[in-house]
């Protein structure tokens, strides 16, 4: 059969004996379970061995694009990877953005399945149907900046996924970037490609993507188009990119911290720290960042970053006296390829027992100064796993079992740092999300109403819902919270929340709020439909994100997790004193605090809406066989 959309094709990749091979899809399995996160939760399920270590050889990588991708459809340009994740041992996916899904989709591919372990240092490289395992010896060792100039010299125009050193050394804490700019694989995914010698991955496609109704499609196009370009505040979005919806600045001067919130204004933005902005292909946004530092010791250090508030927000640190020591530590972040969310979180909380005493240079062999100096210092024993830093590096299970006392004052959820704060954010699908999230705290539920305030009342939800594809049947549920002051119950929209996310990343969709604002279940059925021939219902989308979902978490099942482990921090029921501030759990309208008790209901009402077992936080065996996974049972 002829494609469309699709290119019907995996691509497998054998590192232990050097083989390649490639397999079709099934359109049966297209339909089930629709692309990208869909379809690598299937081929997952068909090959991963329960219990496996997340290092070891066994573990294989999946990585695909959805239908969308390889096309001009706006904003389709999604890679989600598939793994067991070192830092959790939890089966996920994780999504990044730029180039590589486009290449991988016009080269022919859908998907690549990666087993086993290469012998030496090796990089995979995909130009077209020539698809080669190549020396990396002379990659090896080389920050990821480096690796992927070295190989866009190379090859010209192609995306590249790289790892850094810190992937190298298994750090656990460590992720890729795919063309040096977008994060990809929170939780280790970098240690995962360490482990199998694997260091860099090269698309580069030139095939094109067939279109089953191109006049339809065109149609579908020009009207999205005109209406982002139309949009009011497009402009304000592309000349600041996230920095609009998440103004760093207003959480320093919350913390008392006026001077370093003067330096993250937009004003400085603007004049001090961005060279352009970058997009993905076939983004009209451009929300990406390219920052220079013009002047002072770090003149002319040029930095690739999904979001300028990254960078930023390391300036919570007490040590970093100004944004250029955050733009230059984050920049040594990247090279290294590790997580900045995850090195933010625990410099400050070393910070914190250090000052109390738990921590010294009797009991850890380091002498923490808190300051930039000191910091890079433990950055460089963290990657190269010297020390005080070998520890570190195998994360925050290690950090808790090593020293008395500190697992109750770390901020995690399955040994994942938190990073959307209810205290500080209030209780939305993200926050929720985090603890019922197999993965664990995380960026996902893209497209919530409760996203940094997205919605400001409940007539303003029932606009979201409608763009989500929530049933109608689930209305009066999800407006149906433990209290009647909340307004909206977050436990059973966060069902809905995870589906819509997994929609938009099976079809390969942007999921960040200015792209998927312009989304709706309708419309993204409609451009599937002319985009790949098979004609679907906005229900059928949405089934197929469920099934998904599933499954997903049936792995997980497998592997041990249960509702014993979607816990909320118990920090979260203390008071958080936040500069002159004192923040309490509360729900998203801030009328109700959060009690151990709601948690619990709010708990129950998400195993609920997905007719899940209360007890275990499984899908229980009717929902696996009414979505016809009883084979994985």
């Amino acid at each position: 059969m002829e494609w469309k959309g699709y290119t019907g094709k995996i691509l497998n990749v054998d590192l232990t004996d050097n083989k390649i091979s490639v397999s079709k899809e099934s359109d049966k399995d297209i339909k089930q379970f629709i692309g990208g996160f869909g379809m690598n939760c299937k081929l997952g399920a068909d090959l991963t061995k329960p219990k496996i270590k997340p290092l070891s050889n066994e573990n294989p990588i999946i990585i695909g694009t959805g239908p969308m991708v390889g096309t001009i459809t706006p904003g389709a340009s999604r890679t989600v990877g598939f793994t067991k994740f070192p830092a959790t041992g939890a089966i996920a996916n994780s999504c990044g953005s730029m180039s590589f899904g486009f290449h991988l989709k016009q080269s022919g591919f859908d998907h690549i399945i990666i087993t086993g372990k290469a012998e030496k240092p090796t990089y995979l490289l995909i130009v077209n149907d020539d698809i080669d395992l190549c020396n990396a010896k002379n990659l090896w060792n080389k920050d990821i900046v480096e690796t992927t100039n070295t190989l866009w010299k190379n090859y010209s125009s192609c995306g590249v996924i790289a790892i850094g050193q810190a992937g190298e050394n298994l750090v656990k804490s460590s992720l890729t970037l795919i063309d040096k700019t977008s994060t990809f694989g929170r939780g280790g995914l970098g240690a995962v490609m360490g482990s199998k010698n694997l260091k860099a991955i090269v698309s580069q496609g030139t095939k094109g993507i067939i279109i089953a109704y191109p006049k339809e499609f065109n149609k579908l196009y020009n009207k999205l188009i005109e209406r982002i370009r139309s949009y009011p505040q497009r402009k304000s979005w592309i000349d600041l990119g996230m920095l609009r919806s998440l103004p760093v600045g207003m959480l320093l001067n919350a913390r008392g911290n006026k001077k370093k919130a003067r330096q993250c204004g937009e004003r400085e933005y603007l004049k001090k720290m961005k060279k352009r902005r970058i997009a993905c292909p076939s983004c009209p946004m451009a929300d990406k960042d390219i920052l220079e530092i013009k002047e002072g010791e770090f003149k002319g250090l040029i930095n690739y970053t999904s979001s300028v508030i990254n960078p930023l927000l390391t300036f919570i640190l007490e040590g970093l006296e100004n944004s250029d020591q955050c733009i230059k530590m984050f920049d040594i972040i990247n090279r290294y390829g590790l997580d900045s969310l995850t090195i933010t979180a625990l410099f400050e909380f070393l910070d914190r027992l250090y000052k109390k005493g738990i921590l010294s240079k009797e009991n850890t062999g380091f002498n923490w100064n808190n300051d930039f100096k000191t910091i890079i210092k433990l950055l460089e024993m963290i990657v190269f796993r010297r020390g005080f830093g070998n520890l570190l590096a195998d994360g925050w299970k290690e950090i808790a079992s090593s020293f008395e006392n500190v697992k109750d004052k770390m901020l995690t959820i399955k040994n994942l740092d938190v990073i959307f704060e209810p205290r500080l954010l209030r209780l939305g699908t993200m926050e929720f999300e985090q603890i019922v999230n197999p993965k664990g705290a995380h960026v996902a539920s893209g497209g919530s109403p409760t996203y940094v305030g997205a919605a400001s009342s409940l007539e303003k939800f029932k606009t979201h819902f409608k763009r989500m594809g929530v049933p109608d049947t689930a209305i009066k549920r999800v407006f149906s919270p433990p209290l009647k002051a909340m307004g909206v119950n977050v436990g059973r929209l966060t069902r809905y929340s995870e589906d819509w996310y997994t929609v938009l990343s099976s079809l390969g969709l942007c999921a960040r709020a200015q792209m998927n604002r312009f989304w709706s279940l309708e419309s993204a059925t409609t451009f599937y439909n002319a985009v790949t021939g098979i004609e679907l219902r906005s229900e059928d989308l949405r089934e197929a994100a469920e099934r998904s979902w599933n499954l997903l978490k049936l792995l997980n099942a497998k592997e041990g997790f249960s509702r014993k482990e979607d816990k909320f921090p118990d920090e979260w029921f203390k008071s958080l004193n936040y500069g002159d501030i004192e923040l309490k759990f509360q729900d998203f309208f801030g009328e109700t605090i959060i009690s151990q008790e709601i948690a619990v209901q709010l708990l129950d009402d998400y195993y609920d809406e997905r007719e899940w077992d209360n007890i275990t936080g499984n899908p229980t065996k009717a929902k696996i066989m009414e979505l016809g996974l009883e084979k994985y049972l």
